[in-house]
């Protein structure tokens, strides 16, 4: 699996548009993507593709779904892992909470052939 992160120092250049677009193109090509929205502020992918996840990263990072619960379908079949916006604690996460986080995202990204992170 390949994985592509799109970043910036400043917010608001269109890194979400880039990974949107790019998820739909390689979505097209036979690919197999995932997006995980990795915006911990402001993350706002399902708002662009119109969708409203019931659930997102902090119901994970705090043991009530597990990943593979959380995600949601996109345009052409790309996998979301939605943001916890405004849950900046999430970055300073428990020795047992990141290892647990990396487990099952080895377990799930299993099924991408590509990996965008926004």
């Amino acid at each position: 699996m390949r994985t592509i992160a799109i970043t910036s120092g400043k917010g608001g250049v269109g890194k979400t548009n880039i990974v949107a677009n790019m998820a739909y193109a390689l979505s097209g090509m036979g690919q197999r993507v995932m997006i995980f929205d990795a915006d911990l502020g402001l993350g706002n992918i399902d708002v662009l593709l119109g969708l409203s996840p019931r659930y997102n990263l902090e119901h994970v990072i705090y043991g009530e779904k597990r990943i593979e619960e959380i995600l949601v379908e996109g345009p052409g079949g790309v996998k979301i892992i939605p943001a916890s916006s405004g849950v900046e604690e999430l970055t300073s996460l428990n020795e047992d909470q990141r290892r647990g986080l990396i487990s099952q995202f080895e377990t799930l990204t299993q099924g991408a052939d590509i990996l965008l992170i926004d």
